[in-house]
């Protein structure tokens, strides 16, 4: 049985956090027993990466303009699709397009029999795409204006259509059981469990230092200035003997500099520590020596409540507590994450240290939250939800 993942994902640095995960989900196919491949884009290259020696390789011409060069590399998937005739594909998108539906039909085409499915990376997507509206028109970048507006257009046109090829949907965000005619099944964001090493803590003692770990990316959603604005209001108002409350911040990138200028504005440069880039490795050592992490909490920024950032996914496998503001598939009740309200009010800085604290003095508690991680956030957990709903089946492989 031959599984493709179909993605237009560069592998350059920039795009490498998305590239892993079209890995894991590959990653998580193969464990299930398929012969698993992806494609991704290497310069003027479609790759097609098989784990069986060297990667093969389709060429098409430089200097492309932006739809000619779409055009390239949907053929140039379709010639991979052709000679691999598999038996199901999963394609990675957001809003529809064209050259989703071209490797869709070939995939049928190839394979009648085979099962396609189309992944929609954020539900519901229009919050999504009125923000970009709005940024770029701000900035006057009248060019990537057109650019998402040509992505409407082209989604508008494509999603009558989608039917006839697409099997189902793998839906990350709101849950939905059918939409553009076909049926949806909602998933999360996963991680290979075993890739992320648990958690090693120095422990500590009640009234100690509490850190936060904040993991910065470029995106609003962090909502991280609402723990930099409740730190501030904690020093004012915190009663003697109370926990000394810091924020250590991972990352380089103009979200960080607007942070650091809030910070200083609100004089607590001392409580926020902004800590630069980090592997890997330095991030795990990070995970032991902070009480809890923070996770998204400025979803309502971009119009959403339903979440699964990989980076809460990453925290689970680690086994670190972390607090988050969105509706996820985690149990209300879970002891190992806070949920706070999905607003702009600043984190209520004592009720997260009194769940840092709780968690200090719960051994079993980053053991607990790897076991969750492993038995709902494995790709090959979600991977297999995916492809049962979609009708494909293969051996498990382990």
């Amino acid at each position: 049985m031959k599984f493709l993942y179909v993605s237009f994902v560069s592998n350059t640095k920039q795009y490498s956090g998305i590239l892993k995960k079209v890995v894991g989900q590959t990653n998580g196919a193969e464990r299930l027993g398929w012969d698993a491949h992806y494609t991704c884009v290497e310069g003027n290259s479609v790759v097609l990466n098989t784990g069986k020696g060297s990667p093969q390789r389709k060429t098409f011409a430089n200097s492309l303009r932006w739809r000619d060069l779409q055009s390239a590399i949907t053929e140039k998937i379709c010639e991979f699709i052709e000679d691999g005739a598999y038996d199901a594909i999963y394609i990675k998108g957001f809003l529809t397009n064209p050259y989703a539906y071209r490797a869709a039909s070939c995939a049928k085409e190839s394979n009648p029999d085979c099962k396609v499915i189309f992944e929609i990376a954020t539900y519901p997507y229009w919050g999504e795409y009125k923000r970009f509206f709005k940024v770029d028109w701000k900035k006057k970048d009248f060019r990537a204006f057109a650019g998402h507006l040509l992505e409407t257009a082209q989604h508008c046109t494509t999603v009558p259509r989608m039917k006839r090829k697409v099997d189902a949907l793998a839906v990350f965000g709101q849950p939905v059981e059918k939409l553009w005619g076909i049926p949806a099944v909602t998933i999360d964001n996963g991680i290979t469990v075993e890739g992320i090493a648990p958690r090693k803590t120095a422990g500590a003692s009640p009234g100690d230092d509490i850190h936060l770990l904040g993991v910065a990316g470029t995106s609003i959603a962090h909502g991280y200035f609402r723990i930099v604005e409740g730190l501030a209001q904690y020093q004012k108002s915190k009663p003697g003997g109370s926990p000394n409350v810091f924020f250590d911040i991972v990352g380089e990138n103009e979200t960080i500099q607007a942070l650091k200028s809030l910070a200083s504005e609100l004089g607590i440069e001392d409580l926020v520590n902004f800590l630069g880039y980090k592997n890997s490795q330095e991030l795990s050592e990070l995970y032991g020596k902070c009480d809890a992490a923070v996770s998204s909490l400025g979803v309502y920024q971009i119009g959403l409540k339903y979440l699964s950032p990989l980076k809460s996914r990453e925290y689970c496998a680690s086994g670190i507590p972390f607090i988050y503001a969105y509706e996820d598939t985690l149990p209300p009740d879970a002891p190992f994450a806070l949920k706070i309200p999905n607003d702009s009010s600043p984190a209520d800085i004592a009720a997260i240290a009194r769940f840092a604290e709780g968690c200090r003095r719960d051994p079993q508690i980053s053991a607990q939250e790897r076991e969750f991680a492993k038995d709902h956030y494995d790709w090959k957990i979600i991977m297999k939800r995916v492809l049962d709903f979609a009708g494909a089946a293969a051996k498990d492989k382990n």
